[in-house]
């Protein structure tokens, strides 16, 4: 039956038709086919981030936070050096991820959770918004499992923060370029 009612249907029309020339083009499409894929390997910057409007800088946000969980369980930094730009606060968990690799250390814990986030205001090729976090305990191990007094940290409620992004036509796609917390 289903059979059937397929050739009925491609059968239907044996008119010869005008093409549509108001037809989707392709462009969406190819833009996205064409962007650079920016993030680990396993861990894409999702299509939501890549939009220039208060959304998209918003999941950008998020996908940066989580990014930095994912770094602190891989302790492999390029992607978060690759999507921010002139972030200090960015470079020196990058470095600190660097560090810990070379030493053999390993992280437990200290995973970020965005708890509250304002609205970002987008203006200008930029994005601003006050965030609201908190940390678990991050404790930084030794290749023996002991704990190493540098690099570990308390648990942090209630931080309160603020992120800068700016939109990189180049990359398709927000880098972080301030953040700060505490």
């Amino acid at each position: 039956m289903g059979l059937l009612i397929g050739t009925a249907v491609l059968s239907g029309c044996s008119e010869k038709q005008q093409a549509n020339e108001s037809l989707p083009t392709s462009s969406a499409a190819e833009k996205t086919q064409s962007r650079p894929e920016l993030g680990p390997e396993d861990f894409r910057v999702p299509d939501e981030a890549r939009v220039q409007d208060p959304a998209g800088a918003q999941a950008f946000v998020r996908y940066y936070f989580e990014l930095i969980n994912h770094t602190s369980a891989t302790l492999e930094p390029d992607a978060l050096r690759q999507l921010s730009e002139d972030c200090d606060d960015c470079a020196r968990i990058a470095d600190n991820a660097e560090r810990s690799a070379q030493a053999g250390h390993r992280y437990d814990g200290g995973q970020i959770t965005i708890t509250e986030m304002a609205p970002a205001l987008v203006r200008d090729g930029t994005a601003d918004m006050a965030i609201r976090l908190n940390q678990s305990t991050l404790v930084v191990r030794d290749a023996s499992g002991n704990p190493v007094a540098e690099g570990s940290s308390e648990e942090y409620v209630g931080l309160p923060g603020s992120v800068s992004l700016a939109w990189k036509p180049a990359l398709d796609s927000w880098v972080m370029t301030y953040m700060t917390f505490g």
